[in-house]
């Protein structure tokens, strides 16, 4: 594809043979431009011409890790000059724009695009902006971080793209000028994580609401699916919340607004394929067509991707994926975010993921405001005895009712995950939030 032909990214249709034939192309464009791809192949018994089709993919491990494209990106920066790695497979010249992580956990993994690759990221944030009711003339406030992040300027491009009115201030500008900035140019749209469009509500309720907001676009965490802090997100504004996750590497999955929540759809078939890992057991697994949810690691392989193209990777997101038929008969891909491999805690050996206390508590509401840290001892995964949970109370709720909620809290994350933490409540604001990922670990050194 190339940047010309990008409208015929208007939708999700491709068919099953047109999807088999991209995995070739990819197998075969990983082999021929990638040393590391050919000898992961390789050691794994795989060559090009034994990935034919998308069900081929499911016979090939995980090839590429989220530790291994550092560790790429380290060599080649020595070797080859630039930061991207070996999987990279075009001429550094022809990389036209450049993302990265965050890099809160050690040394920021970089994205490439091509000129190409940017306009599969323009069309796929198009699908998820559209079911949000982003068009031509919307006027939408940037409140991601607009640094490097994939849903910084790449995001703030798409909109562009559009044909939307992007204000770009940015996470970075801080809460008040964002509000400032906001109540000059009206917009009718608000791009930023579910973190920080619920500090923004506890901040400035009433200047929230004054905007009236047509939708929130919430990425860059699970958390906008939650019933309970949508629902309270859209009753502080008005506005229908979305989640979307995806951009680079041609994923796309995005919620329709729609209650009771389903998870996100995915919208990317023609640009990417999204399937589920089992490491422990080493092999796929597969997602039923019924609609009964199955478990695994998200492992992708790219079908419209030049600079970096994916071939069997993972970052280590736990996922939830179901395939269900709309109205009109089709079938689509839902998808919910569990949690990530390198956030998982074992506790006497109960595999417990942070985003699933995350949403326990939020089932609290309104006696809490949902924010939360998981205190732990010792070297993650493993947790020394016993899991500390310190939850806020909500404004209003008596400190004499502290010990109550403590125990029930304690009891349901008992009943619901085999876990019994011991419960500390504290005051409403007294957990640090942030306009990024919210933190939910803390870890503390045995003395």
């Amino acid at each position: 594809m190339t940047e010309s032909d990008d409208s015929t990214l208007t939708d999700n249709a491709i068919s099953a043979q047109e999807r088999d034939r991209l995995v070739q192309q990819t197998a075969a464009l990983c082999w021929e431009r990638s040393p590391f791809y050919r000898e992961r192949m390789q050691a794994v018994g795989a060559e090009p011409g034994d990935i034919a089709s998308v069900q081929d993919l499911q016979r090939v491990p995980i090839l590429l890790g989220k530790e291994d494209e550092r560790v790429l990106q380290e060599r080649s920066r020595a070797e080859l000059g630039h930061p991207f790695g070996d999987h990279l497979c075009v001429d550094p010249s022809e990389v036209v724009a450049v993302a990265s992580t965050s890099g809160t956990t050690g040394v920021p993994t970089f994205y490439a695009f091509t000129a190409e690759d940017v306009a599969v990221n323009d069309a796929l944030w198009a699908r998820a902006l559209s079911q949000a009711g982003v068009g031509r003339g919307s006027v939408v406030m940037q409140g991601f971080g607009l640094s490097m992040f994939l849903a910084g300027y790449p995001l703030a491009r798409a909109v562009e793209r559009m044909g939307a009115q992007i204000v770009p201030v940015g996470a970075e500008a801080g809460s008040q000028r964002l509000l400032d900035v906001a109540d000059l140019v009206r917009p009718s749209v608000l791009l930023c994580t579910p973190s920080y469009a619920t500090y923004l509500v506890e901040q400035a309720p009433e200047r929230l609401l004054a905007l009236k907001l047509r939708s929130i676009v919430c990425a860059g965490e699970p958390g906008a699916g939650l019933p309970e802090l949508r629902q309270r997100l859209e009753d502080a504004t008005g506005a229908t919340v979305y989640d979307a996750l995806g951009g680079a590497h041609g994923i796309m999955n995005a919620s329709d607004g729609a209650w009771p929540y389903e998870g996100m759809t995915v919208l990317g078939d023609d640009c990417s394929v999204q399937q589920l890992w089992d490491p422990d057991a080493g092999c796929a697994v597969e997602v039923p067509d019924d609609g009964t949810p199955a478990y695994g690691v998200r492992v992708k392989t790219t079908l419209r991707w030049r600079a970096q193209p994916q071939l069997r990777t993972s970052v280590g997101d736990v996922y939830e994926m179901r395939r269900v038929r709309d109205d009109q008969g089709s079938l689509l891909t839902k998808v919910k975010v569990v949690g990530r491999t390198d956030d998982l805690l074992i506790v006497k050996g109960v595999k417990l993921y942070p985003a699933a206390a995350r949403d326990l508590v939020a089932g609290f509401a309104p006696r809490v405001t949902g924010a939360l840290r998981l205190v732990v001892t010792g070297t993650p995964p493993r947790v020394e005895p016993p899991l500390r949970l310190r939850v806020e109370r909500a404004e209003g709720q008596s400190p004499e009712d502290d010990a109550a909620l403590a125990r029930d809290i304690a009891a349901a994350m008992h009943q619901r995950m085999s876990v019994r933490p011991e419960v500390e409540i504290v005051d409403p604001g007294s957990i640090d939030r942030t306009s990024h990922k919210a933190k939910l670990i803390e870890v503390h050194t045995p003395s």
